[in-house]
Protein backbone atom coordinates (compact mmCIF):
# COMPACT_ATOMS: atom_id res chain seq x y z
CA UNK A 1 0.00 0.00 0.00
CA UNK A 2 2.80 2.41 0.80
CA UNK A 3 4.28 2.02 -2.68
CA UNK A 4 0.88 2.63 -4.26
CA UNK A 5 0.41 5.82 -2.18
CA UNK A 6 3.85 7.07 -3.24
CA UNK A 7 3.06 6.38 -6.89
CA UNK A 8 -0.24 8.25 -6.63
CA UNK A 9 1.43 11.15 -4.81
CA UNK A 10 4.18 11.27 -7.42
CA UNK A 11 1.65 11.26 -10.27
CA UNK A 12 -0.30 14.10 -8.66
CA UNK A 13 2.90 16.11 -8.18
CA UNK A 14 3.93 15.56 -11.80
CA UNK A 15 0.47 16.54 -13.02
CA UNK A 16 0.62 19.71 -10.93
CA UNK A 17 4.00 20.61 -12.37
CA UNK A 18 2.75 19.99 -15.89
CA UNK A 19 -0.15 22.35 -15.41
CA UNK A 20 2.22 25.00 -14.10
CA UNK A 21 4.34 24.68 -17.21
CA UNK A 22 1.37 25.12 -19.53
CA UNK A 23 0.27 28.44 -18.01
CA UNK A 24 2.15 31.37 -19.53
CA UNK A 25 3.67 33.79 -17.01
CA UNK A 26 2.88 37.48 -17.17
CA UNK A 27 5.55 39.70 -18.71
CA UNK A 28 6.98 42.01 -16.06
CA UNK A 29 9.01 45.00 -17.14
CA UNK A 30 11.79 46.58 -15.15
CA UNK A 31 11.17 49.82 -13.30
CA UNK A 32 11.13 52.89 -15.52
CA UNK A 33 14.45 54.34 -16.59
CA UNK A 34 14.03 58.02 -17.49
CA UNK A 35 17.69 58.42 -18.45
CA UNK A 36 17.32 55.88 -21.27
CA UNK A 37 15.26 58.43 -23.26
CA UNK A 38 13.02 55.74 -24.72
CA UNK A 39 9.53 54.59 -23.96
CA UNK A 40 6.57 55.61 -21.94
CA UNK A 41 6.17 54.77 -18.29
CA UNK A 42 2.77 53.86 -16.92
CA UNK A 43 2.30 54.23 -13.18
CA UNK A 44 -0.13 52.37 -10.98
CA UNK A 45 -0.94 55.52 -8.96
CA UNK A 46 -1.64 59.11 -9.91
CA UNK A 47 1.17 61.68 -9.97
CA UNK A 48 3.79 59.20 -11.26
CA UNK A 49 3.91 57.05 -8.13
CA UNK A 50 3.51 53.41 -7.22
CA UNK A 51 4.48 50.44 -9.34
CA UNK A 52 5.75 51.10 -12.86
CA UNK A 53 5.68 49.61 -16.33
CA UNK A 54 7.93 50.88 -19.11
CA UNK A 55 7.36 49.89 -22.68
CA UNK A 56 8.34 51.91 -25.61
CA UNK A 57 9.60 52.77 -29.02
CA UNK A 58 13.13 51.65 -28.37
CA UNK A 59 12.42 48.33 -26.71
CA UNK A 60 9.13 46.98 -28.01
CA UNK A 61 6.97 46.62 -31.02
CA UNK A 62 4.30 49.27 -31.11
CA UNK A 63 1.31 49.32 -31.28
CA UNK A 64 1.19 47.33 -28.10
CA UNK A 65 -1.71 45.74 -26.24
CA UNK A 66 -1.26 45.45 -22.48
CA UNK A 67 -3.48 42.36 -22.26
CA UNK A 68 -3.54 39.06 -24.13
CA UNK A 69 -1.33 37.46 -25.17
CA UNK A 70 1.31 39.30 -23.11
CA UNK A 71 -0.53 40.30 -19.92
CA UNK A 72 2.10 42.80 -18.80
CA UNK A 73 2.41 43.52 -15.07
CA UNK A 74 3.65 46.42 -12.96
CA UNK A 75 6.89 46.10 -10.98
CA UNK A 76 8.23 47.77 -7.83
CA UNK A 77 6.06 49.63 -5.36
CA UNK A 78 2.35 49.73 -4.66
CA UNK A 79 0.56 47.71 -7.35
CA UNK A 80 3.52 45.47 -8.24
CA UNK A 81 2.43 42.24 -9.89
CA UNK A 82 -0.93 43.60 -11.02
CA UNK A 83 -1.79 43.71 -14.70
CA UNK A 84 -1.07 46.95 -16.54
CA UNK A 85 -4.30 46.63 -18.53
CA UNK A 86 -7.01 48.68 -16.81
CA UNK A 87 -4.81 49.58 -13.83
CA UNK A 88 -2.73 52.64 -14.81
CA UNK A 89 -3.41 56.07 -13.32
CA UNK A 90 -0.62 58.23 -14.77
CA UNK A 91 1.80 58.21 -17.70
CA UNK A 92 5.11 59.90 -18.39
CA UNK A 93 6.56 59.73 -21.90
CA UNK A 94 10.33 59.63 -21.44
CA UNK A 95 10.90 59.06 -25.14
CA UNK A 96 13.03 61.84 -26.64
CA UNK A 97 11.96 61.13 -30.23
CA UNK A 98 8.31 60.07 -30.31
CA UNK A 99 4.95 60.91 -28.80
CA UNK A 100 2.70 58.17 -27.45
CA UNK A 101 -1.06 57.72 -27.31
CA UNK A 102 -2.74 55.56 -24.66
CA UNK A 103 -6.04 53.94 -25.68
CA UNK A 104 -9.11 52.74 -23.80
CA UNK A 105 -9.45 49.58 -25.91
CA UNK A 106 -7.03 47.03 -27.27
CA UNK A 107 -5.71 47.47 -30.81
CA UNK A 108 -5.57 51.26 -30.42
CA UNK A 109 -9.25 52.03 -30.48
CA UNK A 110 -11.72 53.99 -28.43
CA UNK A 111 -11.05 57.10 -26.36
CA UNK A 112 -7.38 58.06 -26.09
CA UNK A 113 -4.94 60.46 -24.47
CA UNK A 114 -1.89 61.84 -26.25
CA UNK A 115 1.48 62.51 -24.57
CA UNK A 116 4.14 64.55 -26.35
CA UNK A 117 7.72 63.42 -25.89
CA UNK A 118 9.11 64.47 -22.53
CA UNK A 119 5.70 65.11 -20.95
CA UNK A 120 3.33 63.31 -18.62
CA UNK A 121 0.06 63.63 -16.74
CA UNK A 122 -2.53 61.73 -14.82
CA UNK A 123 -4.79 59.78 -17.14
CA UNK A 124 -8.11 61.54 -17.73
CA UNK A 125 -11.27 60.25 -16.05
CA UNK A 126 -12.16 58.08 -19.04
CA UNK A 127 -8.78 56.32 -19.20
CA UNK A 128 -7.80 56.11 -15.53
CA UNK A 129 -7.85 52.38 -14.76
CA UNK A 130 -9.26 51.81 -18.25
CA UNK A 131 -6.15 51.55 -20.43
CA UNK A 132 -5.62 48.70 -22.87
CA UNK A 133 -3.06 49.69 -25.52
CA UNK A 134 -0.53 52.27 -26.68
CA UNK A 135 1.00 53.45 -29.91
CA UNK A 136 4.05 55.61 -30.62
CA UNK A 137 3.60 58.18 -33.38
CA UNK A 138 6.24 56.79 -35.72
CA UNK A 139 3.95 53.89 -36.60
CA UNK A 140 1.61 54.68 -39.47
CA UNK A 141 -1.01 52.33 -37.99
CA UNK A 142 -1.77 54.64 -35.07
CA UNK A 143 -5.28 56.06 -35.54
Amino acid sequence: MRIRNKVVAGALTAAGLGIGLIAAPAAEAAACNPSAGIGACLYYNSNFSGAQFQDGSGNSQSPENYGAPNWYTFSGGNGAGLYVKNNAASVYNYDTNYSVTIYYNSNNSGPSQYFKRGTGANLNSTLKNNNASQCFDFYAVCP
